[in-house]
């Protein structure tokens, strides 16, 4: 049954066995490497891809900490302008402060000093020489409606009280002449009334026959000489432009009888 195989057929098979396991073991080794080079490969690729990602992330990173840096720096630039613009600010709102303190103590100093200048204006019109004596009340009159109105500015009410003082003055470099009708020595007449600045009040008859002055010492209206009428006269022409500016004698101060 069993026959017996010779060296040679032996050596024969073992041969085959050889040769086929050599073939299987170079199979599977060329199987293994391309298997790790692909591997590799792949692994190579996906290494590159996150090295594109992270360039294109850090050059965008870096765009932003330039961006950053940018508005930072102009943040900082804008803070301390501000900071001058405040400080400026505050300084002024100080001395606008210290300047409604100021306003505020010559409110409580000026108010009672107008109602103090304004009397004493009144006190002094009373004692002037007589004329537009109601106008000049009126005008005082007006003064302490002004002080005492709640609703008017100070400024306003200083205005009013130094226009009036101006007016006063003007009185005292300026002639007029104006009708009226007078009392003197117990008689009423028409007359034309001439102002000759604070010196001295005359008056000319309608008439012409009259003519007179205002005594201070007795306050009352005399007559005087009619040797002064032509120059009273001349000087009423003068005062309502009627007549040029010349050179006239005015009884001013006594009279020599």
């Amino acid at each position: 049954m069993w026959k017996t195989l010779s060296l040679s057929s032996v050596a024969v098979i073992l041969g085959v066995f050889i040769g086929i396991g050599s073939a299987a073991a170079q199979d599977i080794s060329t199987s293994t490497v391309q298997k790790k080079t692909k591997q590799a490969i792949e692994s190579e690729i996906e290494a590159q891809k996150q090295a594109d990602e992270w360039s294109q992330e850090k050059e965008q990173l870096i765009s932003e900490i330039r961006q950053n840096k940018t508005q930072l720096d102009w943040a900082k630039y804008q803070s301390e302008k501000y900071a001058a613009y405040i400080e400026r600010e505050k300084e002024k709102i100080e001395e606008l402060e210290r300047q409604k303190d100021e306003m505020r103590s010559l409110r409580r100093n000026l108010e009672p000093y107008l109602d103090k200048l304004i009397a004493s204006l009144e006190g002094f019109i009373e004692s002037d020489l007589t004329f537009l004596t109601q106008e000049r009340r009126d005008r005082i009159q007006f003064l302490r409606d002004s002080v005492n109105d709640y609703h008017l500015s100070m400024s306003e009410k200083l205005h009013r009280v130094l226009e009036a003082l101006q007016v006063e003055a003007e009185y005292g470099r300026s002639i007029e002449a104006n009708p009226a009708t007078l009392n003197v020595e117990g008689r009423s007449i028409e007359a034309d009334v001439l102002r000759v600045g604070r010196i001295a009040v005359f008056f000319h008859s309608m008439d012409g026959e009259k003519v007179g002055r205002w005594a201070i010492e007795s306050e009352s209206w005399e007559y005087i000489p009619s040797d002064f009428s032509r120059a009273i006269q001349d000087t009423i022409e003068m005062a309502k432009q009627q007549k040029s500016v010349e050179l006239v004698d005015l009884p001013i101060g006594g009279i020599k009888e």
